[in-house]
């Protein structure tokens, strides 16, 4: 049942929306309008994007890491147990054995989030605020704001912050919804994987638990990410690639 409730609270407030107002104001250029090229070159792009956000996981774990230790007294009290208990929930809906389960999660919790959010957020909510202010990095930042905020959780705030703002240049730069849907994509589809590879008894760690990497290896991943994205993204944008 949460999984049913889940896919239908992505559709009607995440996709739904966007896909009203694009048939009112922009009939017959949706696909312009969404970005909807999966062309050769765009999925050179997602594989780029995917291998980007992999290389960002240290980074992301110390940025959980820190975000987590952050102390609101009483009103972080209070927002810490309502997230626990949003949690919770998750990780009941997670912690499945089956292959069934897997695939149900995969698709609620990894592929439509993928495609609803990125729907919403990027093609929505930062075309709409690029087309008002002429910047796109302002675009960009400010839709991981509210794409952070939105989710409600404010001691995973930077992390998914960071995360939000990949997600818009890899749209921006990548110049269709392709890459930054697949990155999205891929981000969850780990959790759910390493969930459930913890309970069939392949791995036996704290699927919450920080990895704790060395601060080393979290900077040369983290230079390796910038440069391959600036080396894909900025410098394919310019002199884009041949399909």
């Amino acid at each position: 049942m949460m999984l049913v409730d889940q896919s239908v609270t992505q559709l009607l407030t995440f996709l739904l929306p966007v896909v009203l107002m694009t048939i009112i104001y922009y009939r017959g250029s949706q696909g312009e309008y969404y970005r909807l090229d999966f062309s050769g070159r765009r999925w050179y792009y997602a594989l780029a994007g995917i291998v980007v956000t992999l290389l960002l996981i240290p980074a992301n774990d110390w940025l959980t890491t820190w975000n987590d230790s952050w102390n609101l007294g009483k009103v972080g009290e209070v927002l810490r147990s309502v997230q626990d208990s949003t949690e919770g929930m998750v990780e009941e809906m997670m912690s499945t054995d089956t292959v069934a389960g897997l695939l149900g999660n995969l698709l609620v919790v990894a592929l439509i989030p993928a495609i609803c959010e990125e729907v919403f957020f990027r093609a929505g909510i930062q075309n709409l605020m690029q087309k008002w202010m002429k910047n796109p990095h302002v675009a960009i930042w400010l839709t991981a704001l509210i794409f952070s905020l939105v989710h409600g959780e404010i001691f995973s705030f930077m992390p998914r912050f960071v995360l939000g703002a990949l997600l818009g240049y890899l749209y921006v730069y990548g110049g269709s919804l392709l890459p930054n849907m697949m990155a999205h994509f891929v981000n969850n589809a780990l959790v759910v994987v390493l969930y459930w590879l913890v309970a069939r008894g392949v791995l036996d760690i704290d699927p919450e638990a920080p990895l704790n990497l060395d601060w080393g290896l979290t900077v040369l991943c983290t230079v390796a990410a910038v440069v391959l994205f600036i080396v894909t993204f900025f410098r394919c944008n310019k002199q884009p690639l041949k399909d």
